[in-house]
């Protein structure tokens, strides 16, 4: 029978790998997306149709991420970069590609957050390889899993 401890090890290495997977499909879908845009502005071959489908169906793998990162037991920084990657996520997806009648300039900023996306994603993918390579973490390796008794 195994002990709990092992099989938090196993959550965690699960995780690990789950994370791993997820930020080079969103990878991927960025480079797709980057494509579809170019088959529709630069080609004349599609309709945005595609493009904004996949745009939103790129939160399911950065969800996944969100999660991993905790159940992985993360470090703090690859879990500010994975919500900061969400946060650029949703301003290009949701908020910035809607002002392109009020504020044109601004909605112009879609394609360079994909690059800022792209640039994230990419170094948390790395990162994400590493830690999924060397295994679960003691506990006494990260501070900020544990509670204090004075908070």
């Amino acid at each position: 029978m195994k002990n709990p401890a092992s099989k938090g090890r196993g959550m965690e290495r699960t995780s690990r790998w789950a994370y791993w997977v997820a930020a080079w499909l969103f990878l991927a879908g960025l480079v797709v997306q980057v494509f579809l845009a170019g088959m529709v502005v630069v080609a004349f071959r599609m309709s945005w149709a595609n493009h904004i489908g996949l745009g939103h169906s790129l939160s399911l793998p950065l969800l996944l991420m969100l999660v991993a990162a905790y159940l992985g037991r993360f470090p703090v920084s690859m879990k500010r970069l994975t919500w900061l990657l969400f946060a650029v996520y949703v301003l290009q997806a949701d908020v910035v590609i809607f002002l392109r009648g009020q504020a044109p300039v601004v909605a112009a900023l879609h394609p360079v957050l994909a690059l800022v996306d792209f640039a994230v994603v990419l170094a948390l993918a790395r990162d994400a390889w590493t830690l999924a390579r060397q295994g679960p973490t003691p506990a006494s390796v990260q501070p900020e899993m544990r509670i204090s008794a004075t908070s």
